[in-house]
């Protein structure tokens, strides 16, 4: 197991997960508002929470999940991270969430902001992307934000709930950052 980077923005620290970060997961990923639009269902058990954890921290080579910590009350408020990572290609997919009490704040923004500019910088990749439930309007307006385009819709592409779900693909190349960073 080998701890993902720190990452520092104005209002956030980014940074590895822990087995002690159980509790915490388990509180907001056994919440339904949570789990809504995540592609799971709500935990049931603390052990669900342990077993997300281990997965991000043995698996450190295809995935990298962060702790999104709020830097003035040093609270676990959320996670983010890179899956479906293909070296060959140069890109990979984004995942976050962030708990009910503090959407709205712009924390997703702030933290898929730093994400991105990682991926790009020191994981050198050419493209990111990620797949939005088309009613999660909150998560469409965090990636047009930082400044991911919509591609098109994956047709049946989630199953959550018993059934299929819809997603919309989003994705930023490296160049359309470096052009942001420029303005």
């Amino acid at each position: 197991m080998k701890p993902v980077p720190m990452l520092r923005t104005e209002r956030l620290q980014l940074r590895s997960l822990s087995l002690k970060d159980s509790d915490t997961i388990y509180s907001y990923f056994s919440n339904p508002e949570m789990t809504k639009y995540y592609g799971m269902e709500p935990f049931q058990s603390r052990l669900e929470a342990d077993k997300f954890i281990k997965d991000f921290l043995d698996d450190y080579n295809m995935l990298f999940r962060w702790g999104i910590v709020e830097k003035s009350t040093n609270k676990l408020i959320g996670t983010c991270g890179f899956h479906a990572i293909s070296e060959k290609h140069l890109r990979a997919e984004i995942g976050y969430e962030i708990e009910v009490g503090h959407w709205g704040k712009g924390y997703a923004t702030e933290a898929i902001r730093a994400l991105v500019h990682y991926g790009f910088d020191t994981m050198k990749f050419q493209r990111i992307g990620a797949n939005v439930y088309p009613e999660n309007v909150g998560s469409r307006k965090v990636l047009e934000k930082v400044g991911f385009t919509h591609e098109g819709m994956l047709r049946s592409y989630l199953f959550q709930g018993g059934s299929f779900h819809d997603a919309n693909v989003f994705s930023i190349l490296k160049k359309e950052m470096l052009e942001n960073r420029e303005q």
